[in-house]
């Protein structure tokens, strides 16, 4: 429970946990595995339990006690549960406290003395709130080695004056730590009197924008905000929620789907930052990684060796508290590096004390990522949630709660293993080859004709979670194999395997009708069992129950109850705001070409037409971005393309940031440029094209998903849902990457474009009412221009 501290009415509530604090030392990388040593020390706590049971009759396990007391006229309301108690009559004479350690390792730990000190507190504290004048129970530490079962027992010496002089030690610090917080929310209440927006003044659709966040959040409410792209919405929403936060003492976070997308939002916020008022841009550890190798443990590497030991003797984290406003990760990595720290913990241990943090999706609604253990249990219900870009979060929510076990993952642990030798490892070979079998007879039951499918298979919940629990038994033995034998590398297959297993037994514990249990083969005969996640609503949903109010933004948020209904809105709590676009008409030209078809059975044979339309449409001396729904479509164009003037830039598969870069100062050269890449990629969405970088987009075809397996998952599954099959499954997300890659065009009051919209699908009332109504004005046929090649030279003509 968390520590609750009413300075006015000089009351503190606590469990026994929250007084004994966090250790001051920990380490990186653990001596064995976090799920596996949580399992076993569980099994090991009972099995203690059930020997002194079996012997004495008197004793109780698991015993919730409290305790109210005044310590230097603080009423102090404490609670907890000792692991047992054996009595005499209704006096308990003996208190016990179970702890579960690695021998080998732990007792040799330059810390473990102080972690000892902390046992024999929490078990002091038991005594004391067992306690009477006439009844001081005896008290026993019980140490469990959790590799080979064995113990040592402790009989902890203790009075009543001496564990409360040390718990009125830890009320002092307790209540001092409290009025700090107070003293920096009062503070941060003031400036944000003084706070001001980012530019010189607001534009009418930033103060349309920011009068509705103020709405929602005075009343604890959402809203989904509808806003083209370049009308400001990052200060927009920026300004009126750090000023409501700072007043109400409430945390923010910025979120976003990439890393690129942070950019503006860091800018804006160092723009207007206040005095006193901390920001902390996340950024992932793969990227944090300040050695050779990513292998997190303090015997490797030496950025986590004796990393909290550094950390306070460098008094690194209050210097920089004290230095930096802004905590920016290149400045953190370099930080890390220099006191030889690891930069990511170093962000982490810097988290607690942020008042705004920039990250990824990830570290708000992946699972396995959550921020909520380093923040605290009521973290959320005082944060606000600002979600960029929030039409990413729909697919990104799915995948997580989408997990796949790979055939290839199996062998490739079992290989590692082999030839090693030993009880460890013929168990783990015996494991691995269970589990591999198990995986080969599931697929190959559902799919009994040879060849390359996947198919609707029930998942063998009760083997696989056999099958993981021996695993999570062998998995500290493992830890201590690499440890004896120095086997640190980044890639693991051991490792990868178990997590992999234990995700996706996570997911097949949730159950519900929004999971899809499928099994598939390859034409190379690699086999996988995975769960399809259909809906992530509901798991999203919860997150944005508990926290003070969310704020989600982007330019394609419309249909609102698409979006309202897949990530798990409560539509009773949300609000929703659609602003126009706050752009001149005569700044843009957008048209359609409809005698071209790009429906996937005409398609082939309008390659040719499409390919002989894109110089025609292309104005000399201007750069254009073609888009296409695949990577197929745009060859086949390409392939076909007339000779141009222009030089033609292709986005190739797995194009990286530093090919965006590299794109981007191409644009820039002076030259006229003709870049063909995919809707929805790196050079569709979240990109910016300043200036005269970019003066048209052509969207080849609506971008609708491909017909697969998913898909018509998603579809059948929306259709019995929500009456929206077809629309919620291809059409809404198809017609979103559309509008998004347009959006690249026109960003402020001074850019000028033609956008290009080919396909006469564009035209049908179906795919068009999905269009920004500022395009049609109420008709699909205000697209079509009588001579599309004029129209192009009659605008350009105006500033050329």
């Amino acid at each position: 429970m968390p520590i609750i501290v009413d300075l006015a009415a000089r009351r503190l509530q606590a469990g026994v946990g929250d007084l004994l604090g966090e250790s001051e030392h920990r380490t990186i990388g653990f001596s064995g595995a976090g799920r596996s040593r949580l399992w076993i020390g569980q099994e090991l706590h009972r099995r203690v339990q059930q020997e002194i049971t079996a012997t004495d009759e008197s004793y109780k396990p698991e015993v919730q006690v409290s305790l109210e007391i005044e310590i230097d006229g603080w009423t102090v309301l404490i609670s907890g549960r000792a692991d047992g108690v054996s009595y005499r009559g209704d006096d308990p004479v003996r208190v016990d406290e179970i702890k579960t350690l690695h021998f080998a390792v732990d007792l040799y730990n330059l810390y473990f003395q102080e972690r000892l000190d902390r046992y024999r507190n929490q078990v002091k504290l038991y005594g004391l709130m067992l306690s009477t004048s006439e009844v001081v129970p005896d008290l026993r530490l019980i140490l469990v080695d959790i590799v080979t079962g064995d113990e040592k027992h402790e009989e902890v010496p203790w009075s009543r004056d001496s564990i409360l002089a040390w718990l009125r030690q830890r009320i002092h610090r307790i209540v001092n730590h409290e009025k700090n917080r107070v003293e920096h929310l009062a503070s941060l209440r003031e400036a944000s009197g003084e706070l001001t927006f980012p530019f010189p003044a607001p534009r009418p659709a930033q103060t349309e924008i920011g009068a509705a966040i103020n709405s929602a959040l005075d009343d604890s409410r959402h809203l989904l905000v509808r806003a083209p792209t370049g009308s400001g919405k990052t200060a927009a929403a920026l300004y009126p929620i750090l000023k409501a936060a700072m007043q109400r003492g409430q945390r923010v976070f910025f979120l976003t789907a990439k890393t690129l997308q942070q950019k503006l939002a860091v800018e804006t916020i160092q723009r207007m930052q206040p005095g006193g008022f901390r920001s902390l841009q996340l950024r992932a550890k793969s990227k944090m990684c300040a050695h050779t190798d990513m292998i997190c443990h303090e015997e490797h590497c030496p950025y986590a060796l004796e990393y909290s030991l550094k950390l306070i003797r460098s008094g690194l984290v209050d210097r920089l508290l004290d230095q930096c406003e802004h905590l920016d990760p290149d400045e953190l990595f370099a930080t890390g590096r220099d006191h030889e720290v690891c930069p990511f913990e170093l962000s982490l241990d810097l988290l607690r004390s942020a008042d705004l943090v920039v990250c990824d999706y990830n570290y708000v609604f992946d699972p396995t990522v959550g921020l909520g253990a380093l923040l605290g249990g009521s973290s959320l219900e005082n944060s606000v949630l600002i979600i960029d870009e929030a039409h990413n979060l729909v697919d990104r929510s799915r995948e997580y709660y989408s997990p796949r076990l790979r055939l290839a993952s199996i062998v490739s642990a079992r290989s590692f293993c082999a030839g090693r030798g030993g009880t460890l490892f013929d168990k783990l070979d015996h494991c691995l080859t269970t589990l591999e079998e198990l995986v080969l007879s599931t697929v190959d039951h559902a799919l009994p004709e040879p060849g390359a499918g996947e198919d609707h298979a029930e998942l063998p919940r009760e083997e696989l979670s056999r099958i993981r629990i021996e695993f999570d038994s062998l998995l500290l033995q493992y830890f201590v194999y690499k440890r004896e034998h120095d086997l640190w590398i980044a890639d693991d297959p051991v490792m990868s395997l178990f997590l992999d297993l234990a995700r996706l037994q996570r997911v097949l514990e949730l159950d519900g009708e929004e999971f899809v249990h499928l099994v598939g083969r390859s034409e190379n005969g690699e086999r996988h069992l995975r769960v399809f996640c259909r809906d992530a609503a509901a798991f999203v949903g919860e997150i944005l129950d508990r926290s003070a109010g969310t704020i989600a933004m982007s330019a394609t948020l419309e249909p609102f109850d698409f979006f309202r209904d897949l990530l798990g809105f409560d539509s009773h709590r949300t609000d929703v705001l659609h602003v126009r676009s706050p752009f001149p008409e005569e700044n843009r030209l957008v048209m359609a070409i409809e005698s071209v078809d790009t429906t996937y059975r005409k398609r082939q044979e309008n390659f040719d037409p499409i390919a002989n339309w894109l110089p025609r449409l292309i104005h000399p001396g201007h750069n254009a971005l073609v888009l296409f729904p695949s990577y197929a479509f745009l060859s086949a164009v390409r392939d076909r393309l007339p000779p141009t003037k222009h030089t033609v830039l292709c986005q190739e598969r797995g194009s990286s940031d530093a090919d965006q870069k590299a794109l981007l100062a191409a644009l820039g050269n002076g030259e006229s440029h003709i870049v063909m890449a995919v809707l929805g990629g790196i050079f569709a969405e979240g990109i910016d094209y300043p200036g005269r970088m970019l003066s048209q987009v052509v969207v080849v075809s609506p971008g609708l998903p491909q017909f697969n397996m998913e898909r018509e998952l998603l579809k059948a599954y929306y259709q019995d849902r929500h009456g929206h099959g077809f629309g919620y499954a291809y059409l809404i997300p198809g017609m979103t990457r559309v509008v998004q890659a347009a959006g690249r065009l026109i960003r402020s009051d001074d850019d000028r474009g033609v956008i290009i919209l080919m396909g006469k699908r564009f035209i049908d009332q179906r795919y068009a009412r999905l269009l920004p109504q500022e395009w049609i004005d109420g008709r699909p046929e205000n697209l079509l221009q009588q001579d599309p090649e004029e129209a192009v030279r009659n605008f350009f003509s105006a500033t050329d």
